[in-house]
């Protein structure tokens, strides 16, 4: 085969692939442009599974995200103590969401990030610490995180079975309650 036959095989190829591609593309779209039912169900929004929709996206919109501790749970209200010190009491209802639980698992005093549109919490996160670095100054329950970047972190290591020694390098998740210790829920040891 010479190399023009070659490049032209090419040529006729992607010309090919472009308009096969176009095809497909406007068989997804009805008669106004916007996906057809069928297509619309096999791909539900722009997120694909799990991933926030349009409608979800339109809720959202304009709203505000407030983080501090759960001061009070009440049926049909969650007060927050923001990290400012101020306070703010948001409604709740049946479409309010806690990820990972329910929302009257809440307590006092844990860490929240939370979803605000027009005074109504849409959606609440418990808000987890998240750091790795080198454990020092092991002491029963208690020790220090010498995190990467150098700071140091007290932390609580009643919550966790297997305690780590006096410079193993750790990924440690859990929950502050003082604003500076952590109290361990998962302890992960990491390679040197």
């Amino acid at each position: 085969m010479s190399k023009k036959s070659a490049w032209a095989g090419a040529i006729v190829a992607a010309v090919g692939l472009t308009v096969g591609g176009i095809a497909v593309a406007t068989a997804a779209e009805g008669p106004d442009g916007p996906p057809n039912a069928a297509f619309a169900e096999r791909h539900p929004g722009p997120g694909g599974p799990g991933k926030p929709g349009r409608a979800d996206k339109a809720k959202l919109k304009d709203s505000t995200l407030v983080v501090g501790r759960v001061k009070a749970v009440e049926s049909g209200k969650l007060t927050i103590t923001k990290d400012d010190g101020s306070e703010v009491s948001l409604t709740t209802d049946g479409s309010t969401k806690l990820r990972g639980g329910d929302l009257a698992g809440l307590k006092a005093d844990q860490r929240v990030t939370v979803r605000v549109k027009d005074g109504k919490a849409l959606n609440v996160a418990l808000a987890k610490a998240q750091e790795r670095g080198t454990v020092k100054d092991v002491n029963g329950n208690n020790a220090t995180l010498v995190q990467v970047d150098g700071l140091q972190t007290p932390l609580d290591l009643s919550s966790v079975s297997e305690k780590p020694k006096n410079g193993d390098l750790v990924a440690v998740t859990g929950s502050v309650s003082d604003g500076k210790t952590i109290k361990v829920e998962k302890l992960r040891q990491l390679p040197k």
